[in-house]
């Protein structure tokens, strides 16, 4: 009979460990569905803010570059349209001119538009919206660099350009030193330095 008894004071013991053992669980258990709950509302919420800051960025260059776009062109209809997708899993952009064509929308890439010439409007405008929208002022400082700008807008288009480019350094505070052959883009310059070729040399 003691055997017996002792055998199941042993068996009460191990049940009462067990029990213990499993309660400890089920806690770690319903401690680690509130941490993964917690994770995927803080995953969701970086997720929508994240979002909603790439869009509010867009919408800001989208504008800036529109308003060079139709500076530049004197079209009042020209729109440039930022065009983003997901590729796996992460996001991804393409850029668009629009434009009214007897009454109906023409969408066309930057470099199908203009003979290509929209693409140097856009280049010299980006790096100004990118720098405005994130409000960097050690990069707002700098000196601007520009290497042949406008080398493929229309000479009709050229005047108009070089007044944006000089716009753009009024409004910015920003020196800017171009490289050019083109005449209209040149004679904005306050200083000009003209190099030729010494043909003796």
């Amino acid at each position: 009979i003691l055997n017996e008894i002792n055998v199941l004071d042993t068996k009460i013991q191990e049940y009462k460990h067990l029990t213990t053992q499993i309660a400890d669980i089920n806690n770690k258990i319903i401690d680690t569905e509130k941490a993964i709950k917690l994770h995927e509302e803080l995953s969701a919420i970086f997720i929508d803010s994240a979002k909603i800051m790439r869009d509010k960025a867009k919408t800001h260059f989208e504008k800036i570059v529109t308003d060079a776009l139709q500076f530049v062109s004197q079209d009042s209809t020209c729109k440039f349209v930022i065009e983003e997708s997901m590729v796996r899993g992460k996001p991804a952009y393409e850029f668009y001119i629009e434009t009214l064509v007897n009454g109906e929308v023409c969408r066309k890439k930057p470099e199908e538009s203009c003979g290509g010439g929209f693409i140097d409007i856009i280049s010299v405008t980006a790096k100004v919206a990118y720098l405005k929208i994130f409000s960097n002022p050690k990069i707002m400082n700098v000196c601007f660099q520009m290497d042949e700008p406008g080398k493929m807008i229309s000479e009709q288009m050229s005047v108009k350009f070089a007044e944006y480019i000089k716009f753009l350094g009024k409004q910015f505070g920003l020196q800017i030193i171009m490289v050019t052959h083109n005449e209209n883009i040149a004679v904005i310059a306050n200083d000009t330095i003209v190099v030729t070729k010494n043909r003796n040399g």
